[in-house]
């Protein structure tokens, strides 16, 4: 059985963006155009720019408070 705090590592694995703004997570399901989308946990998608990700005020990303030797490509 997970604990808690697992769950949220797994949740954070599979919608590694948080919208700082609302407290929702996300995961990218497409990028087009300069636009990306988005899903939600509760599976509601969501259009933004894809420029607007990489404004770190406005987005968490999940590989930012993952400890580095749980990162793809880390040393263990």
């Amino acid at each position: 059985m997970s604990t808690l705090t697992e769950l949220v590592q797994q949740i954070a694995q599979l919608y590694p963006l948080e919208d700082k703004r609302v407290g929702k997570r996300y995961r990218v399901v497409d990028e087009l155009a300069g636009m990306t989308e988005l899903e939600e946990v509760g599976g509601a998608p969501r259009y933004i720019r894809t420029a607007e990700l990489k404004d770190r005020r406005l987005w968490a990303h999940a590989a930012d408070s993952w400890p580095r030797h749980h990162r793809r490509g880390g040393q263990r």
